[in-house]
């Protein structure tokens, strides 16, 4: 298929073909056709990167269940049998090329609503011109208003299969504003990608192909012929610098030389053998510059984009990264976790796994380091001790809330198999049943003679008569005497 070799800008000029307008207006188009679409982003690098990157990033972590040990194994074991991944993934792609879909093999007739929690037999990927859409909703009061009641698969030249929506997972591109006079069948599928970035990114690429045209020029030997301009003038002329060309062909063809006519020599000289001179200067900074419109269209900091900071800028490779992890996790929330919750259901049966209290979130796209954890993990400990310093909640609950913190932060991963089966009197220090005691008595102590006193801590009344007890605070216990024990 020769349109993969070929450049974007050859992509670009087959638009009036593909749509009949010119190139400008298609440019600037909300849509695209299969075609162009695919050749763009075969033919450029750079467009391929713009799709390419928030599709891996948006599953590169993949997500994180929140289950017990066995459970996450049998939910990893099917998503690794299915190739879930690298599924996701390419349906991510296409939804920046324009749309795609995950296609659900599950039991039953393709054209009959999907069992629930059937299990899954495979999972497939198609993009959106292997699907069309059959008697799509338009009840505005309906809660699929704007949905296919039925998709079509082509399955090839002339096959074609009904399929259910209850059987399809549509990762579409985004919304297009309303008055466009757009197609039901775009409306639904949405807007690529490709339509905000393709004008930069030719832009960028032009650029380089013609700084590097600038450097191989710089490699070529400039020769003037003297009096080159006469000697084609005058009769025979053309004969005699056919042949002087035809002695320097060979050196021309090894040395990469260019000819262009030099001033007749008074001294009878040949010819002028020169380097061909290149000022370099600017010329990083001017593909920086088309560069950066590249990642601020296609909302990809640059450092993630080019792997690298602007030349001759201050770095922003943090600040960038904050941003760009929230950008994710804003894409990851609003289009692929929907696409996914459809498709846990018959994960989870597929699995054998009761789906009762799992749940899971999306892995962060950048971890903190060794000094990060460690840092946060001292910082933690520290506000824990200051809680327990001032008694604010009874040492149950305080327990459990530790044992909450240590583990949602993955600390002592050891430790946490082991409490879970200790009982809770146990794991989270709740006393024994009750031993008839008033928690609230007064502390006592042993007098030599055996009798009892009052706690020193008690306070009086007026009368010398003994106040009502009070329970012990929270520093209380550093002004006791020693042989006080306190209950």
């Amino acid at each position: 298929m020769a349109w993969i070799t070929d450049s974007l800008r050859s992509a670009i000029a087959a638009v009036p073909s593909l749509f009949g307008r010119s190139p400008q207006q298609d440019i600037a188009s909300a849509h695209f056709a299969p075609q162009l679409a695919i050749a763009a982003y075969m033919a450029s690098g750079m467009l391929r990167k713009v799709i390419d990157i928030p599709a891996a990033d948006r599953t590169r972590e993949w997500r994180d269940w929140q289950a017990e040990s066995d459970q996450i194994d049998a939910l990893e074991k099917v998503e690794k049998e299915l190739g879930l991944l690298a599924k996701v993934k390419q349906a991510e792609v296409l939804r920046g090329l324009g749309g795609g879909a995950l296609i659900l093999a599950l039991p039953g007739d393709l054209a009959q609503p999907a069992p629930e929690n059937a299990k899954l037999i495979a999972v497939n990927v198609v993009s959106r011109w292997q699907l069309s859409l059959q008697d799509i909703d338009e009840n505005m009061a309906s809660p699929t208003y704007g949905e296919p009641r039925m998709f079509r698969i082509n399955g090839g030249s002339s096959t074609q299969q009904d399929i259910h929506p209850s059987r399809v997972i549509a990762f579409r591109g985004e919304p297009v504003p309303m008055g466009l006079g757009v197609s039901a069948e775009e409306a639904f599928w949405g807007s690529s990608r490709l339509s905000r970035v393709v004008a930069e990114v030719q832009k960028s690429d032009n650029a380089a192909l013609w700084f590097a045209e600038l450097v191989k020029k710089a490699k070529l030997l400039r020769i003037g012929i003297p009096d080159l301009a006469n000697m084609v003038a005058t009769p025979g002329g053309q004969e005699k610098l056919n042949a002087r060309v035809a002695t320097i062909a060979l050196g021309e063809n090894i040395m990469n030389a260019t000819l262009f006519s030099a001033a007749a020599s008074k001294d009878g000289a040949g010819e002028t053998i020169t380097d061909y001179q290149v000022s370099w200067a600017g010329i990083p900074a001017v593909q920086d510059m088309f560069d950066q419109r590249v990642a601020a269209v296609a909302d990809i900091p640059f450092t993630r984009l080019m792997g690298r900071s602007p030349a001759g800028m201050n770095a922003t490779g943090e600040h960038d990264t904050a941003n760009w992890s929230a950008t994710i996790a804003a894409g990851q929330e609003l289009e692929l976790r929907p696409c996914l919750e459809r498709l846990d259901p018959h994960l989870f049966a597929t699995a054998g796994v009761d789906p009762a209290d799992i749940w899971w979130k999306f892995s962060p796209l950048w971890k903190p380091t060794a000094k990060e954890t460690a840092d946060t993990f001292k910082t933690t400990a520290e506000a824990i001790k200051l809680i327990s310093d001032v008694n604010a909640m009874p040492q149950e609950a305080f327990n459990a809330g530790v044992q909450s913190v240590i583990e949602a932060n993955g600390w002592m991963p050891g430790a946490i198999p082991i409490l879970a089966d200790m009982s809770e009197e146990e794991r989270f220090g709740i006393e024994p049943n009750d031993d008839g005691t008033d928690p609230s008595a007064l502390t006592q102590s042993e007098t030599p003679n055996g009798g009892k006193e009052a706690d020193p801590t008690s306070p009086t009344t007026a009368g010398g008569e003994e106040a009502p007890p009070r329970r012990l605070a929270a520093n209380d216990k550093a002004t006791l005497p020693e042989d006080v024990v306190t209950v």
